[in-house]
């Protein structure tokens, strides 16, 4: 199956949309000015760069005619990706698994 463009788009802005309900919660407080994060241009390459797993997501999960649920994969993308990556192994630092 091919996934449309339209639903990696729709992952995309998923991804995007979890930014901005962050900004959302910030709201009443943004009077104060920016925090510092935010003038980051590491962290809006990382923001960023997830948005894009998120539209990667649905890709890989090949979702082809549901927009909400790509919209949905989207926003979940840093979850889906912290849980990957939190069933890994913790090896210390010049170790390995068989030590």
């Amino acid at each position: 199956m091919e996934v449309s463009w339209q639903m990696i788009v729709s992952g995309f802005m998923g991804g995007c949309a979890a930014e901005l309900v962050q900004w959302f919660r910030m709201r009443k407080e943004l009077h104060k000015g920016l925090p510092d994060w935010a003038k980051s241009w590491l962290y809006w390459t990382v923001t960023i760069i997830m948005a894009v797993a998120g539209g990667l997501l649905v890709y890989l999960h090949s979702i082809d005619s549901n927009p909400i649920l790509a919209f949905n994969i989207g926003a979940s993308a840093p979850f889906i990706l912290t849980s990957l990556t939190d069933q890994s192994p913790k090896v210390g630092p010049g170790r390995s698994e068989s030590d």
